[in-house]
């Protein structure tokens, strides 16, 4: 059963265009705290064609909130109910270790008592694989991942904000331009996926490839 007391931080990847329609949703789901950006999708524009899932730009969601309302929103995207409003995507959970306690007492507050239904059974067996690589580098760090068994993944452009006058980290030759790649995979190809990353466009390469993983609690696809 999971923590009512915890908090999670909740991530969905969408269809360009769907992430105000998605926030709607979720505030009506009681999750309030909710942040947006975007990304785009790894595949071709031939292959999105093929499978006809839409346009390889995303909206991203990044949304605070607590366990019971996170297990309630992945269950009804889990549904697959209103698609054609939603599309397709992928949503997952992991709890938080700190906030501000003040933001917890709100995100906490008013939930409901005893069993609010079935409960999500954690999927463990996933991990969020979070590489960050120099500008122009992203397609072929993805062909490498998706060699050692990686599906897709979402880039997200972001820059070095180290100090100003620093060139190089610890020997390693620094780029501000950077795109991180987010890539949810199945446990049993984490490892595989983040060491040949690592072994083809590590940091001492052009790509300067900087690669973590996180476990997730929770995973749905959607559409």
């Amino acid at each position: 059963m999971a923590d009512k007391k915890s908090v999670k931080l909740v991530v969905t990847f969408a269809e360009r265009g769907k992430g105000k329609a998605l926030a709607k949703l979720y505030a009506e789901q009681g999750v309030l705290c909710n942040y947006q950006s975007m990304g785009r999708g790894t595949a071709s524009s031939d292959l999105l064609d093929v499978l006809g899932i839409g346009s390889a730009e995303k909206d991203i969601l990044i949304s605070i909130t607590s366990g019971e309302r996170s297990q309630r929103l992945l269950r009804r995207l889990d549904d697959g109910l209103e698609s054609d409003i939603y599309g397709s995507g992928i949503v997952f959970d992991m709890s938080l270790t700190g906030l501000n306690s003040l933001i917890a007492t709100v995100l906490l507050s008013g939930q409901e008592s005893g069993n609010g239904g079935t409960q999500m059974e954690a999927k463990t067996d996933y991990s969020l694989i979070l590489v960050s690589v120099n500008q122009g580098h992203t397609d072929d760090v993805m062909d490498t991942a998706r060699q050692a068994g990686a599906r897709g993944g979402t880039v997200i452009r972001a820059r070095w904000a180290g100090p100003e006058d620093t060139s190089q980290f610890y020997g390693i030759s620094l780029q501000s331009e950077k795109e991180i790649i987010a890539i949810v995979a199945a446990g049993d190809l984490r490892n595989a996926i983040m060491e040949m990353i690592n072994k083809k466009h590590g940091l001492k390469t052009e790509a300067a490839a900087m690669v973590c993983s996180v476990g997730l609690e929770h995973y749905v696809k959607f559409s």
